[in-house]
């Protein structure tokens, strides 16, 4: 036993013996005499695991093949209590203890492991009626991940946690702390570590009502956060205030003023410093009418840049008969550059929003357009945008806003800006007359990974010139008639007119037109949509067509099933030509064969055949088989995958059996 390990358990042991010695002692409550620690009957389960995992990789005159077997035993014990009084301090409380070992072949190479595990989980609450209570959490998890070729992952996470509520006075705060580490590493020698991750929090928070109609509240987070893999390393350490102030006023208490200060101080891999001040102002003058009013303050520094920006809003919002809402807002801003000079941007925005019942259904349309120009003087530099938003839709690439950007200072991030993706592994770059596209995947093999469907923040530098005009301007048309029938048909236009000119570089316009007819069926549980889309651009013209249908349907009193189908064909134009045809097929079921025997059933197969990256065919397959009675639950199941791309193909058979039983 590693010495690691062996100083947990004397640690857990000498918990226990404490908690033995404590238990035996007796107390006077109030008139009553009761054992200092009362607990419940212990509760606990003994858990057995078998896996067996076949890999193969590689194109045809080169494959690798490798073979893993995994056999994990974990006992369980876990209890709830007090000591001395329920309202002195309640607890609950967990340890586990057991052992993992494994068998992993990789071309000819072979290594037997094993090790142990040991988890606890404790939560306590220290006068949980008080109006100061304390509440602290001491966690650690460990277990094993099964990964491709490269054997089980062995994951151990550690969690500490204190929160400390003040409750007393018209100023009620929490205090807030949590520590955790994440380490993730093969289990065996073949392999080297995978991901470690390790964070530091501290929070503070603080509340008042200075009236029934003015509230006020502030916050403090301190993250301290070390991210390491195998490609990368980072360390951050972000500093966050916030004050804000709300105030409802008028005699019929409709209008309100907020007031909004927060910082932002980040040093380490990315040093970053940001001041915004804000104040919002919303009059409603009548049941139909209101406008708003917003002057915002905003000072960013980055490395050598600096952007001190002042931003001035005024809007409106009307509603006509329920039927159609009108809102527009026109706003200036100034931003102080620094050595890069000074920007000016003004602009406007204008929308309706229609809907109308009618004899067949409903009518449903909108209209927005928008006006924006920028006026940028002085030297040449490097401007820097943080946190540019953009919701990733597979497989489709992401466009970065700003044009003349340096692609080695792009950083991808989740939507916290704390999980940090990997060039290569996560995704790739590519420029195209001055644009920047971003290429993420959903393959990525190093965590953290990028998802479909995901928001992602970008920063990045871009090179400022002496004088640059852009003047934008965007509309958006859309209309839908839902029919009572579930059919509804809809189509939308998409326009933008754009004319940029600097004095140092030529920078295409990023003009487009963009016009979509689309229908959709939706009938119990059927669902179908068809739709094309044609867009003219001054970057990269493009075609796409979609097809989809889903169907969710009851074979039984206690058996479920669902299929989906979906085929989508996208074609691009020069310059950067490439076609794509993406077919996709999944099918689920879910049966309860007895009242205590269940049987579900997965299977998705992909099948995207890309001009430039080649073919890439996908087959992925799980059933299993549950057992549950009483206090025995035993879990069995098969998981098949295939990925076919370029000329590498990875595939893998993954076989398990789970025995669990409470006593």
């Amino acid at each position: 036993m590693h010495r690691e390990h062996l100083n947990r358990f004397v640690a857990a042991a000498i918990v226990v013996a404490s908690t033995m010695v404590v238990g035996g002692c007796n107390v006077q409550v109030g008139r009553e005499e009761r054992p200092l620690l009362r607990h419940q009957p212990i509760k606990g389960d003994l858990e057995l695991i078998s896996e067996r995992r076949t890999d193969e990789q590689g194109s045809p005159g080169n494959r690798r093949e490798a073979q893993s077997t995994v056999f994990e035993e974990k006992l369980s014990l876990s209890t709830k209590g007090d000591i001395y009084h329920p309202k002195f301090l309640l607890f609950d409380a967990a340890m586990g203890f057991g052992l993992a070992q494994q068998r992993f072949t990789a071309d000819n190479d072979s290594d037997r492991t094993s090790a142990v595990l040991d988890e606890y989980d404790f939560h306590a609450s220290l006068l949980p009626q008080k109006p100061y209570p304390l509440s602290g959490h001491l966690s650690r998890t460990e277990g094993l991940i099964p990964r491709q070729f490269l054997g089980s992952l062995r994951t151990e996470t550690d969690n500490m946690g204190l929160i400390l509520p003040l409750r007393a006075g018209s100023w009620p705060m929490t205090f807030e702390w949590n520590k955790s580490e994440t380490k993730q590493d093969a289990l065996g020698s073949l392999a080297s570590d995978f991901f470690n991750r390790d964070s530091d929090r501290f929070g503070y928070s603080l509340t008042h009502d200075f009236s029934r109609l003015s509230h006020l509240s502030f916050r403090f987070d301190s993250d301290k956060v070390s991210q390491q893999s195998s490609a990368t390393a980072t360390d951050l350490d972000q500093k966050r205030y916030m004050l804000s102030h709300d105030w409802i006023f008028g005699s019929d208490e409709k209008h309100q003023l907020s007031s909004i200060v927060s910082s932002l101080n980040q040093s380490g891999s990315f040093n970053v410093d940001v001041f915004e001040w804000e104040e919002r102002l919303k009059l409603q003058h009548s049941p139909t009418f209101l406008t708003n009013y917003a002057l915002r303050l905003a000072d960013t520094k980055q490395q050598d840049f600096t952007n001190r920006e002042f931003r001035g809003t005024v809007g409106f919002e009307h509603k006509l008969y329920e039927s159609l809402i009108t809102t527009g807002s026109v706003f200036s801003a100034k931003s102080d550059l620094g050595g890069q000079g000074d920007l000016d941007t003004d602009g406007g925005v204008l929308g309706f929003n229609y809907t109308k019942k009618n004899r067949w259904g409903a009518l449903l349309g909108s209209y927005s357009t928008a006006l924006t120009q920028e006026e940028q003087t002085g030297g040449n530099g490097v401007g820097v945008v943080i946190d540019e938003s953009h919701v990733f839709t597979d497989p489709l690439p992401i466009t970065l806003d700003r044009a003349n950007i340096d692609t080695s200072s792009i950083v991808v991030t989740d939507s916290t800006g704390l999980n940090i993706y990997t060039l290569g592994d996560d995704y790739t770059i590519t420029e195209i007359n001055g644009r920047v596209r971003l290429n993420p995947t959903i393959l990525g093999s190093i965590p953290p990974n990028i998802t479909d469907g995901q928001t992602l923040l970008v920063d990045y530098n871009f090179f400022t010139s002496p004088k640059r005009e852009d003047r934008t301007l965007r509309q958006m048309f859309r209309l839908r008639q839902r029919f009572k029938n579930g059919l509804s048909v809809y189509y939308e236009h998409e326009k933008q007119d754009e004319t940029v000119s600097s004095s140092v570089v030529s920078i295409a316009p990023d003009e487009f037109s963009i016009d979509t007819f689309g229908a959709e069926y939706t009938n119990k549980g059927l669902t179908l949509l068809g739709e094309y889309s044609k867009e003219a651009s001054t970057q990269i013209p493009s075609t796409s067509k979609r097809l989809e249908a889903r169907y969710n349907w009851r074979l039984g009193p206690d058996t479920t099933s669902d299929i989906r189908v979906s085929s989508q064909w996208l074609d691009f134009g020069e310059p950067d030509p490439r076609s794509l045809e993406l077919l996709t097929f999944g099918s689920g079921m879910f049966s309860r064969l007895s009242s205590k025997l269940t049987l579900s059933h997965s299977f998705d197969w992909r099948d995207e055949d890309d001009s430039v990256f080649g073919n890439t065919d996908g087959l992925w397959l799980a059933s299993e088989l549950r057992y549950d009675y009483r206090q025995l639950h035993l879990m069995t199941g098969l998981e098949f995958n295939q990925l076919d791309r370029r000329d590498d193909r990875i595939k893998g058979i993954f076989l398990y059996c789970r025995l669990k039983r409470l006593f």
